[in-house]
């Protein structure tokens, strides 16, 4: 594993993964980390959620940083 890792941003890891997605081994432990990282807050959806239903979520979601930013 890469000892930079624990040092890099959420951004950065992703970028790491995208330039090294051909390695297995790299691509797992950053993702490993990155979701390790993510709020235990942070709402889960079902992976089958429909269309609309998905939509709606974003809208929602994109409406209220809007209103947050204003």
């Amino acid at each position: 594993m890469n000892q930079n890792l624990d040092q890099m941003t959420n951004k950065e890891l992703k970028a790491y993964i995208k330039a090294n997605r051909d390695n297995e081994q790299a691509c797992h432990e950053a993702i490993k980390l990155l979701m390790s990282r993510q709020s235990k807050n942070a709402p889960q959806y079902p992976h089958d959620l429909p269309s609309e239903e998905m939509e709606a979520i974003f809208k929602a979601k994109l409406q209220s940083l809007e209103m947050s930013q204003e």
